[in-house]
């Protein structure tokens, strides 16, 4: 793969960061395959993948209406085939809806991501995501 499709899939997530960071879920449909799958089994708020990029924006949106004003900061962002590999920093503030079970606490939050998306005809096709769940949930109170 070149140099310039390298960068070009690098750009293709920080687009897809940035339309998460403003609430325009709508663009998402644009980035990603109709097909999309997101694998996070652990996460707080999704118990399972999920499958179809429509179903991912719900997921998105729950999670953002939780956190209204949930910034996602892009730390280190690799590309090599067709795979893109990203750690971010997740910051949010506990005020909207109930997140995984929780109902709002007001609390500010920050954890560590890292996923590792792939990438077909151009578009974002599936991502693996691990984030620091359990410090989210210590930070929110739920757990000690």
């Amino acid at each position: 793969m070149s140099k310039e499709q390298l960068e070009a899939n690098k750009n293709l997530l920080r687009r897809f960061v940035d339309a998460i960071n403003k609430k325009q879920l709508d663009l998402l449909d644009g980035l990603c395959s109709p097909n999309y799958i997101w694998h996070g089994i652990g996460s707080p708020n999704i118990r399972e993948d999920v499958h179809g990029i429509q179903n991912f924006k719900s997921a998105v949106a729950e999670f953002t209406n939780a956190m209204p004003d949930l910034k996602v900061i892009i730390e280190d962002l690799v590309a090599e085939r067709d795979r893109v590999g990203v750690r971010y920093t997740e910051i949010g503030t506990h005020t909207g809806a109930t997140f995984a079970g929780i109902p709002p606490t007001g609390k500010r939050v920050e954890w560590t991501a890292v996923d590792i998306y792939r990438v077909e005809n151009g578009k974002l096709a599936e991502e693996w995501f691990v984030d620091d769940s359990l410090g989210i949930l210590k930070q929110l109170g739920a757990i000690k």
